[in-house]
């Protein structure tokens, strides 16, 4: 089907570049154009059709960076979690945690703490407050983050256990 369709549209379009076309100038000036020819009709010659050229487009990004800027050297920073320590059980029965890491040498970015490989906060120092972490196992990790979206340094992930009391124990 569709090369049926393919093909009558080539043959129609050689049919129409074929006919002839008319240039007809009436007594008060105006101007027809037609397929059929009439007296007093001019007939056009279709081989000298008006061209435009369109100038090439410019594929370079403008707002490309030079090669040297796009290789920005980033010193080799050092990113540790100081608080809590590793396999640490913290007590806390609001489920508190203060999370505290270190970087070296100091460096203009974000910070990011991921939970249990979640994202939970971004500050732009390397401490952070947290509340109403559940019961149990978890795992931390501090991420410094450069304002164009580049991790400069990464944490090791540190487990740690929040213990809080049970509301079944000593019920009395």
């Amino acid at each position: 089907m569709k090369i049926l369709i393919v093909i009558i549209a080539l043959i129609l379009s050689a049919t129409i570049s074929a006919t002839q076309l008319y240039k007809i100038v009436h007594a008060d000036g105006s101007v027809t154009y037609t397929d059929t020819p009439q007296e007093g009709a001019v007939e056009v010659d279709m081989t000298k059709t008006n061209s435009v050229t369109v100038p090439a487009l410019n594929t370079g990004n403008k707002t490309q960076l030079p090669a040297k800027r796009l290789e920005q050297k980033f010193p080799d920073y050092q990113l540790s979690i100081v608080s809590p320590q590793n396999q640490a059980t913290l007590r806390n029965n609001q489920g508190k945690l203060t999370v505290k890491a270190q970087l070296s040498p100091v460096g203009n970015g974000k910070f990011e703490l991921f939970l249990d490989g979640q994202l939970v906060q971004s500050s732009p120092a390397p401490s952070f407050q947290l509340q109403n972490v559940d019961r149990g196992e978890h795992k931390i990790q501090v991420k410094f983050i450069h304002h164009t979206g580049k991790i400069l340094a990464s944490s090791k992930e540190i487990v740690f256990f929040m213990h809080q009391a049970s509301i079944l124990i000593n019920r009395n």
